[in-house]
């Protein structure tokens, strides 16, 4: 019995998720069968999420705190500045590899899970 409610459960949510979706607004489109279908106009909203923007940055402070635990907070700011001395596309990428105040925290952190 369960298994039929489950399955009765995931088309239910299905035939929400649709609707929702239709609610926003459509396009009826003729199919090459015969058949009228209602597409769901796209929404930059549904296209871009907090997580796709969130994540790029989150894995740039994670790898940037993982090299100032390996190489050590000096010797990071010494590449750093080898960077800033370079051409513009070294400056830009020394910009965004400076230390901030979200890096070090992290660096602590992994340095004391590393050893």
């Amino acid at each position: 019995m369960t298994d039929k409610q489950d399955m009765f459960d995931e088309r239910y949510r299905k035939v929400l998720k649709r609707h929702r979706q239709l609610s926003r607004g459509y396009v009826t489109r003729l199919g090459r069968n015969g058949v009228i279908d209602h597409h769901p106009i796209g929404n930059f909203r549904d296209f871009i999420s907090v997580k796709s923007l969130v994540l790029p940055f989150a894995i740039l402070f994670f790898l940037k705190a993982c090299m100032v635990t390996v190489l050590g907070q000096e010797a990071y700011a010494a590449q750093v500045a080898l960077l800033r001395e370079g051409g513009l596309t070294e400056q830009i990428g020394a910009f965004f590899m400076q230390m901030d105040p979200i890096t070090w925290p992290i660096a602590q952190v992994l340095g004391s899970i590393i050893g």
